[in-house]
C-alpha cells in the first residue's frame, strides 16, 4: 500500500489530481499503474482509498473509492527536541517520532547547544515523508525552534514533562492512577549533547514534571528521545 500526501483532501472529494514531487515519485520512483489502487492523506486526519484512472507526463488523476477518518486522542504529545550538532541525527530523530505518532515537535536552543540553526522546509518533508511510511494520518505540527527556558516558562498546569535524567524513577514504578485525569498535554525532552544544565534542570523540577531513566547505558539524545516516546505513548494509550 502506497500513501501519498495530499493537503487540500476533504471528504467531499471525488477525484484527485496530483503533480509536483508526489506525482514524480508516484510514477517514476513507484511505477504506479492504471488501475492500481492507492491511498491519500491530507495529514489531518483523513486517509481515502482511490484508484489511479488517468495519468499523462505531468499530472495524474485517481477516482477516491472510500474514506476513512481517524481522531486524535485529547491526550497531546508534544517532543521538545534540542537541536543536534550532526543534523542527520536529528533528522533521524524527527522521522521517528512522527512514526511513533507525536503530535508537536518542538526544537529547542539551550545553554549548551552547539549549532542553532534550522531548516524548517527540509525538516517538514522529512515529518510528511515519515507519515507516508508509516500510514500515519497526523501529520505532527512543527514549530520553529524556542529557547528551552522560555518554553519551560509558558507551561499551563495541565501539562505534564517527563525528562530523562540518569537518576530519574524507573519507568516501571509509574502507575496512570497517580495521573490527574484533566491532564492536556504529556511534554517529553532530553538534553543536548551536553546535558542540561544545573539551572535548566532546577526549571524542570519547579514545574509538573518527572525525571525518568531511560536505562543503565547513557544514551546518545536522538536515541534517548525516541526511547522516551516510546515508552510514554505505550503508557498511555495502552
Amino acid at each position: 500500500m502506497e500513501l501519498f500526501y495530499f493537503p487540500e483532501l476533504t471528504e467531499n472529494q471525488n477525484f484527485i489530481r496530483l503533480t509536483g514531487d508526489e506525482f514524480h515519485h508516484l510514477s517514476k520512483v513507484l511505477r504506479i499503474k492504471l488501475g492500481d489502487e492507492i491511498f491519500f492523506t491530507n495529514g489531518n486526519g483523513i486517509i481515502a482509498k482511490a484508484r489511479l484512472i488517468k495519468i499523462t507526463r505531468y499530472d495524474c488523476e485517481s477516482e477516491i473509492l472510500e474514506f476513512k477518518r481517524y481522531n486524535r486522542s485529547k491526550l497531546k504529545f508534544v517532543a521538545l527536541v534540542p537541536i543536534l550538532k550532526q543534523e542527520e541525527r536529528f533528522e533521524f530523530a524527527l522521522e521517528k517520532l512522527t512514526e511513533l505518532g507525536i503530535d508537536e515537535i518542538q526544537p529547542f536552543i539551550s545553554q549548551r547547544t552547539i549549532k542553532k540553526n534550522f531548516r524548517f522546509e527540509r525538516a517538514q518533508k522529512i515529518l510528511i515523508t515519515a507519515i507516508k511510511q508509516s500510514f500515519n494520518p497526523f501529520l505532527p505540527k512543527l514549530s520553529n525552534p524556542i529557547e528551552f527556558a522560555e518554553f519551560i516558562d509558558e507551561l499551563n498546569s495541565d501539562d505534564l514533562v517527563f525528562f530523562g535524567e540518569r537518576e530519574g524513577r524507573q519507568f516501571l514504578s509509574l502507575s496512570k492512577n497517580n495521573f490527574d485525569s484533566d491532564l492536556k498535554r504529556i511534554i517529553l525532552t532530553v538534553g543536548p549533547e551536553g546535558a542540561f544544565t544545573d539551572e535548566e534542570l532546577n526549571l524542570l523540577k519547579q514545574k509538573n514534571s518527572i525525571p525518568l531513566k531511560l536505562g543503565e547505558n547513557r544514551l546518545r539524545s536522538e536515541t534517548a528521545i525516541i526511547c522516551l516516546a516510546s515508552l510514554l505513548k505505550s503508557f498511555f494509550n495502552d
